[in-house]
């Protein structure tokens, strides 16, 4: 039984519903919008370790019946029709309830992924430190509030610097230009993320478990997720990595205490890979061919199987 926490009408977990119906798996939905009303949380605990079930009106499961929990705590940009309005929405990062994250954190099952293994990437700094230990390169990077330490680095990286947020709240990358100097003063207001502009191609990597897929991004644009609204084509074909990258990503998973990634890398030249980011609750359906959607079908299967 696979039980999977989110929102309903969230587009990656309402495709991996469907995926998980296609491939005939046995799965239950914890709409995490309206946790705890309407649902129920029977527990104990004993040696550490969650006993008892988890119950609503349509259906019952006992913590034991479970191989997988699939966790996907995001909010949407716009309610849906059925959805209302709150006053918690728009928060960075919507709260879970204390009783669910602390089952979710000690469940002896696969849970992607855990509450508590999601927080290294809400800094983007702490996170770059730990993605170093493991062979891979980073741009040159400015944490600052400073508008003259900017001015400075935009000089030292030949004026092709980005900047984008600090947090894993998703923001548009960018590029610094001069015409931007006059805003920098907002910057005594948040800090902000600097970094020397790359070329190359993107690419991204999904990990589930021991097994990789890789997507090599061809494009233009510097933000290639918003390609479209500024005109540009975006390409993206299966990606063979490096045997030493693909193992390195699979090892740095593991160390961030995930089951599930979402690695952003890009290839400045033939074997030289950089970076960015660690993504913890990954969108992988933007990644995805609709007729042939690999990497929900590996979670998918990833989920239903009991480890041994």
């Amino acid at each position: 039984m696979v039980l999977v926490c989110g929102d309903p009408y969230e587009p990656v977990t309402a495709f991996l519903c469907s995926r998980l119906e296609k491939l005939k798996i046995d799965h239950r939905q914890l709409d995490l919008g309206t946790f705890p009303r309407g649902a129920d949380l029977d527990l104990s605990w004993v040696a550490g370790r969650p006993r008892g079930s988890i119950s609503t009106g349509d259906w019952r499961i006992e913590l034991d019946e479970l191989s997988g929990v699939y966790f996907r705590n995001v909010e949407l940009d716009e309610p849906g029709e059925e959805e209302e309005e709150t006053d918690l929405k728009g928060q960075a990062y919507p709260e879970t309830d204390a009783r669910l994250a602390a089952v979710l954190n000690s469940l002896p099952c696969k849970v992607l992924n855990r509450p508590a293994a999601t927080y290294s990437n809400r800094s983007k700094p702490y996170q770059a430190l730990l993605i170093r230990r493991f062979g891979f390169k980073i741009p040159k990077t400015l944490v600052t509030n400073d508008p003259a330490a900017v001015a400075s680095f935009f000089a030292e990286c030949h004026g092709k610097l980005i900047f984008k947020s600090i947090s894993g709240v998703r923001s548009k990358v960018r590029l610094l230009t001069k015409g931007d100097f006059g805003r920098l003063v907002l910057l005594e207001n948040c800090p902000a993320l600097f970094q020397d502009y790359l070329t190359g191609d993107n690419i991204r990597v999904h990990v589930i478990g021991e097994r990789l897929f890789a997507v090599r991004i061809q494009c233009e644009a510097v933000d290639y997720r918003y390609a479209g609204e500024e005109g540009y084509s975006l390409t993206m074909v299966p990606a063979v990595l490096p045997e030493d990258i693909a193992a390195n990503c699979i090892r740095l998973t593991k160390e961030l205490g995930l089951s599930l990634s979402g690695i952003d890398l890009k290839e400045t030249s033939p074997g030289e890979y950089y970076c960015f980011e660690v993504n913890t609750s990954a969108a992988f359906l933007f990644y995805e061919s609709p007729a042939r959607p690999v990497v929900a079908d590996a979670l998918a299967e990833f989920l239903a199987q009991r480890e041994a």
